[in-house]
């Protein structure tokens, strides 16, 4: 998705080395072009490895703080207990380990700029905290009975789910999404700006050849088809962890199919290849999925012990998620209480999900009849690629191509 110089010890990001050919690409470099131009705040959208946060980066070098602080906090990385100190800082004494006065993130980013990656994983008090400095500029550190002195803080903020579900089913504050939400830039996924594989996939490969020393191997016409084909569940993160590894293994000046990874391999082939899940396999993974919903039990005492030990895989565990999605219309909320767990479990859940990147985007179920969702997931289930990247906290495996997002 981008290219960057090096000025010195930091790194220049620019709004020209946001790589892409694709109308999406370009409708993103005219966003973060205004964006720079102002101090209005900025939120992000898109799926976890879509490069929210490299957006971000241009956004703030472009911008007229640029020779100030880029403050980064993932809000999810960070327990809630302890999320309020981080941003806001505390005084000595004010809770167990404070043994001195300790500055903020907000403090920190004075005259500068904040990142809040993933913003609607906070808290409700958390959000009515971050309301309350983003109307007025004051904070409070943790501990103190006064205010701070107003702060000049831009903030930038993402989330890889849909901010207007959330505040739709009261999980995130109306009022802070629309602060928030003054330029919204949303990033597509790689599957839907196909045309800008090719391009960010030779960037790559030059990329990590010229800090091995050595020449840029070329591609194949098979394997620029299978890497067009794959629906790259972790979007740009997972395309640089591929074009790294290929790197890495170079043998031969040319990539060729059998150097690919076989989740991306496999779509160069014919379907007639792909062996079918065997019935009782599939028998299996229905009795898992009618325990919870017949016999009543509960999520937690039926999947989550097999997972943990492996004897349920990834895909196994999305089936159950997209078998539930699909009775509940694509509702996670009606999902928690489906697989018989309680209605404070919705958090935990979903966190669970995106951690072992199993998480699947709701539209298709609320779009498509019962019927046609049925044999969709039937269908398409057992031939879901694997993901290989996972490091953000929340990446969501998206269908496969054709099959909706």
């Amino acid at each position: 998705m981008l290219s960057f110089t090096r000025v010195g010890d930091r790194v220049e990001f620019t709004i020209d080395n946001l790589i892409g050919t694709s109308p999406a690409m370009s409708t993103i470099r005219s966003e973060a072009e205004w964006a720079a131009k102002s101090d209005a705040k900025v939120l992000l959208t898109g799926e976890s490895g879509v490069g929210k946060d490299i957006v971000a980066r241009v956004i703030h070098q472009q911008s007229l703080r640029r020779h100030m602080p880029l403050v980064t906090i993932n809000c999810v990385s960070v327990a809630d207990s302890l999320l309020e100190s981080e941003l806001f800082g505390h005084v000595r004494g004010s809770f167990t380990g404070a043994y001195r006065d300790r500055v903020g993130l907000l403090e920190t980013a004075h005259k500068g700029t904040i990142f809040l990656d993933e913003v609607c994983e906070m808290s409700p008090r958390m959000q009515a905290l971050l309301l309350r400095f983003m109307e007025t500029g004051e904070i409070q550190r943790v501990g103190s009975d006064r205010v701070q002195t107003n702060l000049d803080v831009r903030v930038l903020a993402a989330t890889n789910r849909d901010p207007q579900e959330l505040v739709a089913n009261k999980i995130f504050r109306e009022d802070l999404y629309y602060r928030l939400n003054v330029i919204d830039v949303r990033i597509p996924p790689l599957r839907n700006r196909r045309e800008d594989i090719p391009v960010l996939f030779e960037h790559f490969l030059r990329r990590y050849a010229e800090r091995r020393g050595i020449p840029a191997p070329s591609i194949a016409p098979d394997v620029l088809n299978a890497i067009v084909e794959y629906a790259w569940p972790g979007n740009v993160r997972q395309m640089k962890n591929v074009a790294e590894r290929l790197i890495v293994r170079a043998q031969q000046s040319m990539v060729t199919l059998a150097d690919l990874p076989p989740e991306i391999a496999g779509h160069a082939r014919p379907a007639t290849t792909i062996v079918p899940p065997q019935p009782k396999e599939r028998a299996a993974i229905e009795q898992v999925f009618d325990r919870m919903v017949k016999q009543r039990e509960s999520f937690w005492s039926v999947v989550y012990p097999d997972f943990m030990a492996r004897d349920l895989t990834r895909s196994d565990l999305r089936f159950i998620v997209k078998r539930g999605l699909q009775e509940t219309s694509g509702s996670y909320k009606m999902l928690v209480e489906l697989l018989n767990m309680k209605p404070t479990d919705y958090k935990r859940f979903l966190n669970f999900l995106r951690k072992h990147e199993c998480h699947v985007p709701f539209e298709r179920f609320r779009s498509a009849s019962v019927g046609v969702r049925r044999r969709a997931v039937e269908e398409d289930v057992f031939t879901t690629p694997p993901l290989v990247d996972s490091t953000s906290a929340a990446a969501a495996p998206p269908a496969p191509p054709g099959a909706g997002t």
